[in-house]
């Protein structure tokens, strides 16, 4: 398979072309593993992604201790090249892209993340997945966020995370970034993960969550999911419409919409 390099320098018929010959002359040999970043296994503070409520009121969802088992996580987003040789073996959808193997492909929803999973696991012989939020947040590193309000915003007035609430969305509707930025960009974390945090929101597998906590704010007492809804990760956590390709066009279930969709995969090492 070419390198990124390679894809770079390729126009958009020559990918496709290419695409289809590797298919057809070598079927279902696998293909070569994407340079990825390792995370040990740990414990992990984590705050759920959802909405939960302390009686009628909205309030922060309290952190949880959970297990955090090692994993594989690729360095870079999934280009537009990679997913065209998906695209061309029949197994994901055709969307908007460049074919471009130095630019992360963007306008993809979660069917097409997961698509794209299926395939790679195939060719590569290795399960590949989306990561849940949490180990979104995990992978982050040093770019992790903790999206809480004040005490103040949690209290007995709803005005009061009304008005914080407000206060965010209005300095978050100044960080549009519509350009297309080539894998890199944005740098590399603590850990090692590339572009956390750009203007490339990622899809996780988590469902958004419906939830009860407990009087004394310390415990979730009851959750649902609803998995029409997921989470997606970059400067701040989102929830889209699994459906939507572009979530500023609509279908952003809460908050400011990313700028562009996209993802990257994990391998589970136990």
């Amino acid at each position: 398979m070419p390198a990124r390099s390679t894809y770079a320098a390729m126009g958009t018929s020559a990918i496709l072309i290419a695409a289809g010959l590797l298919y057809g002359l070598q079927g279902a040999d696998p293909l070569p593993m994407p340079e990825t970043v390792r995370l040990q296994a740990a414990t992990q503070s984590y705050r759920p992604a959802g909405e939960f409520r302390q009686g009628t009121r909205v309030v922060d969802a309290p952190v949880e201790t959970i297990a955090a088992p090692a994993m594989d996580v690729m360095k870079h987003h999934v280009s537009e090249a990679d997913y065209a040789f998906c695209v061309a073996d029949g197994a994901c959808p055709d969307v908007q892209s460049r074919h471009r193997g130095d630019l992360p492909q963007t306008h993809v929803n979660h069917a097409d993340a997961t698509a794209y999973a299926r395939w790679f696991s195939d060719r590569t012989g290795v399960v590949w997945r989306l990561p849940t939020d949490a180990e979104w947040v995990r992978l982050a590193g040093d770019r992790a966020f903790d999206d809480s309000f004040t005490a103040e915003a949690n209290g007995s007035d709803p005005s009061r995370r009304w008005i914080a609430l407000y206060r965010r969305e209005v300095e978050r509707r100044g960080e549009a970034d519509l350009e297309a930025h080539p894998l890199g960009h944005f740098g590399v974390n603590d850990v090692g993960v590339a572009d956390i945090a750009g203007n490339v929101w990622e899809w996780t597998d988590s469902c958004f969550q419906n939830g009860a906590v407990s009087a004394d704010g310390s415990l979730i007492v009851a959750r649902s999911d609803y998995c029409g809804v997921r989470a997606v990760q970059g400067k701040h956590r989102g929830f889209v419409i699994d459906f939507v390709r572009d979530a500023r066009s609509g279908g952003c279930g809460a908050g400011v919409p990313p700028d562009y969709l996209g993802f990257r995969l994990v391998q589970d090492l136990s």
